[in-house]
């Protein structure tokens, strides 16, 4: 290769990276407006999402205050414990708000960015208040609901067999003899209800003892009693709870409590039966009633009369004839014989019943993390059926101590250990109960549990009044502030050892012979509460 030609391509080449440089310095210029209008575009893209978030987050503030306001609002209303006129104007502050915050967060553009912050605070906390309110509305509404639940009481019978027989189920038992009790108010339902299970032939007798007889002596392979009367022979250790065992249980539907006549609750005097039921089953079982309270109640007056009636009183059951009975086994056929004998007992019109159980004590108590309670006397007890820790130590001082629920539900049940028997367990579960009621209402932390207990507390209420009867007691009250004068006053007796109705004539029962005087007393007090 020559040297010009050489040269004439070093010239090429130089020309060449002069062009590209010339090119390079031409486009940088382009780059960076093209950068410049993509960082433009990507800020307006951004501010644009914003101002699009901002605008979602005031619609769903004001969307969200709506309807919690709303269903606040509707829950209130249905509960119906406050005069209409309050109602109106809460709803109208409500709804203002909801109002405000519409225009100032949605409808009217030109709002300072200051006035919109101060009213989305103002619909979050709204929202917080409504939502917070509406928790413990729903929770008192699904209360009444519960309580007030009409739904008819049910009644356990308990199929019992010798335990040294070979009877293990129910269908080994086709085509035999099975005893009953004719006296038993609810035999007819009974025997068909077993019969809808297998075929048997039913044998009837009068009494208890001849029951027991009949099956001791293995003239009949099984008899069939109420599971709550089967429990009260075990409790107090008749021998035929020691030798049988039960292979099946079965539920009848008692009648429903007939409702009282329309009352006008906030003008004219009424008398609400109260029954503390015994009940492990739940609180629509038919149970022994350990408690026997009359509130006799005068809301013109704004007094209430409490009467007490012992639960041993010995005592005539309703339509029955010859031995009578402890009160308290009347509750084993259901609240309509309590409430129908104590009628009887004080000739007096029982207009309302409430029936509470102990069952649910447990879940109370532990919710308020423990009661405190005042024993007189050391004791240690094994806590029952009633509790998930059955044979669990209760280990009690004398004095004021802290217990959890097993330990109060055992306090509240105890008897045996106490010279006074139930008089004494009377006073213990009146005393459990002031002791929740205290804790709730004076230890304001425990207001954030209210929801929690009145759930748990709708399982161990029932009552014939009506929920429009409740609400309307309560408005009255509220309307009125008036304190209430409460009087108390116990009907008085002997003990005694007597046979019983439910229970037999081969092993008589520690009772309460009624003291005729106590009786008087107790009805002239009622007739006075109740005059307008």
């Amino acid at each position: 290769m020559t040297q010009s030609t050489k040269k004439s391509k070093v010239g090429a080449k130089n020309a060449k990276n002069a062009k590209n440089a010339k090119a390079t310095e031409v486009t940088k210029p382009n780059d960076t407006k093209t950068t410049k209008v993509a960082k433009a575009t990507k800020a307006k893209n951004t501010k644009a999402f914003k101002a699009k978030a901002a605008e979602f987050l005031k619609h769903f503030l004001v969307y969200a205050q709506g309807f919690a306001s709303l269903t606040f609002l509707v829950s209130i209303f249905s509960l119906n414990i406050i005069d209409f006129g309050l109602l109106v104007l809460l709803s109208v502050a409500f709804l203002a708000l909801l109002a405000l915050s519409a225009i100032k967060l949605i409808i009217n553009q030109k709002t300072p960015r200051s006035t919109q912050a101060i009213f989305a605070l103002i619909s979050v906390a709204t929202i917080v208040a409504a939502l917070a309110a509406f928790r413990y509305t729903d929770a008192a509404n699904a209360f009444l609901n519960k309580i007030t639940d009409q739904a008819p009481e049910t009644k356990e019978y308990s199929v019992l067999v010798l335990k040294n027989s070979d009877y293990q189920d129910i269908h080994q038992l086709s085509d035999k003899s099975i005893g009953f009790l004719k006296t038993d108010p609810d035999l007819s339902q009974a025997t068909s209800e077993l019969k809808n299970v297998l075929s048997y032939e039913p044998h009837l007798v009068d009494t208890l003892d001849s029951l027991t007889t009949a099956i001791t002596t293995e003239q009949i392979p099984a008899i069939v009693l109420e599971s709550s009367r089967y429990d009260a022979l075990a409790e107090d250790e008749f021998p035929i709870t020691k030798i049988t065992k039960v292979i099946y249980r079965f539920n009848i539907t008692l009648a429903k409590e007939e409702p009282a006549a329309s009352i006008d609750l906030t003008e004219e005097p009424f008398i609400a039966y109260i029954s503390g039921s015994d009940s492990r089953s739940g609180i629509k079982a038919a149970a022994r009633s350990d408690v026997n309270i009359l509130a006799v109640v005068n809301p013109k007056q704004h007094k209430i009369l409490l009467v007490s009636i012992p639960r041993d009183s010995y005592v005539q059951l309703h339509d029955t004839v010859g031995i009578k009975d402890k009160l308290t086994h009347a509750g084993i056929y259901g609240i309509n014989m309590s409430k129908t004998t104590i009628e009887d007992f004080l000739d007096v019109k029982i207009d309302y019943t409430i029936k509470v159980s102990f069952d649910t004590v447990i879940k109370v108590v532990d919710q308020l993390d423990g009661i405190d309670i005042n024993s007189d006397q050391a004791m240690t007890l094994k806590t029952g059926d009633g509790s998930a820790n059955k044979n669990k130590l209760c280990q009690f001082a004398v004095g004021v101590q802290h217990v959890d629920g097993d330990c109060a539900l055992r306090f509240a049940r105890e008897r045996k250990s106490y010279a006074t028997g139930d008089r004494h367990r009377g006073e213990n579960q009146q005393q459990v109960i002031t002791a929740i009621i205290n804790k709730i209402t004076t230890e304001k932390s425990y207001l954030t549990k209210l929801p929690q207990i009145l759930e748990i507390a709708g399982d161990s209420f029932e009552t014939s009044f009506s929920r429009d009867n409740i609400t309307a007691l309560i408005r009255h009250q509220l309307g009125s502030g008036q304190g209430w004068q409460t009087e108390s006053i116990a009907i008085d007796g002997a003990g005694s050892m007597q046979p019983t109705y439910s229970m037999g004539s081969n092993l008589p029962l520690y009772v309460m012979l009624p003291d005729q005087a106590s009786i008087a007393a107790a009805q002239a007090k009622i007739q006075a509460y109740l005059e307008k």
